[in-house]
């Protein structure tokens, strides 16, 4: 069913995790988002294009280039605000070989598992710091970053591929920490670290949810999730008939945008 180019990210886990359907309407079909998440489309694309600005900021400010002109320039107040709580409330990030949006990716049985991070530092002592910059509409909770699948997959990954960036020399899982910061509540989740245990744990899982999705037999054991709440979140909804009014509740997580789907930002 899953085709022999396929990789495993932690979007696709997620996806899967959230909808089966979704999952292979996305990543098996590779069909086009039929619906904005939102009934105002300028707004749902405001949001995805003010993701990706960011973004770009914060990648061109760590080469050296001057980009508060052209914020200050900017006609988004909220793209404003989260740039104003970069510049005061950024995280502390050592010294160190630092990387941008940076692609890994390692052999995972007869897969492949990738990661894109937005910036790792390896720092004095084997210290690795992973950051991921966040630009959703709700408060993010604790709880919710420390077990997902971007934290799981994240940072197996470093530890597995971290070596390609360091020279070969490996990256002990202990030395591991992740930090997600929001450009919207800078100080709403505390660093998630790691060790030896829960990266054993983490192949475990991984091992175990990957051998699902290749046993699944045909289309039809991809179901639709029971879960309506996703489907009022689910850019493919009308493609299941399960047209529902958008609230005021939805919200763009950029790390499980499908990006080859959506346009370049453009400064």
């Amino acid at each position: 069913m899953i085709n022999k180019g396929f990789k495993f990210s932690q979007s696709s886990l997620t996806t899967f995790k959230q909808c089966r359907r979704r999952f292979l309407l996305r990543y098996l079909q590779h069909m086009q988002w039929p619906a904005p998440l939102t009934d105002h489309l300028s707004e749902w694309e405001q949001t995805i294009q003010r993701g990706l600005f960011f973004h770009q900021f914060i990648l061109q400010e760590s080469w050296g280039l001057h980009v508060e002109a052209a914020i200050h320039k900017s006609d988004d107040p909220l793209l404003r605000t989260w740039w104003d709580n970069w510049r005061k409330q950024a995280p502390d990030m050592p010294r160190g070989e630092l990387f941008s949006e940076t692609m890994l990716s390692v052999p995972f049985g007869e897969r492949r598992l990738v990661a894109k991070l937005d910036r790792v530092i390896f720092a004095e002592a084997g210290r690795v710091l992973i950051f991921d910059w966040k630009t959703g509409r709700r408060k993010p909770k604790q709880a919710e970053y420390v077990d997902n699948w971007q934290t799981l997959v994240y940072r197996f990954v470093v530890v597995e591929a971290g070596a390609l960036l360091t020279g070969g020399h490996p990256v002990d899982p202990a030395n591991v920490s992740l930090i997600y910061w929001h450009a919207q509540y800078p100080q709403a989740i505390q660093p998630i670290i790691y060790s030896s245990a829960e990266h054993e744990a983490a192949r475990n899982r991984l091992t175990q949810k990957m051998a699902e999705i290749e046993g699944l037999p045909d289309e039809a054991a991809y179901a639709k999730t029971e879960d309506l709440t996703e489907c009022r979140r689910c850019e493919y909804h009308t493609y299941c008939e399960r047209v529902s009014p958008r609230g005021e509740d939805w919200d763009i997580d950029e790390d499980e945008l499908d990006w080859d789907l959506l346009p370049e930002a453009e400064l």
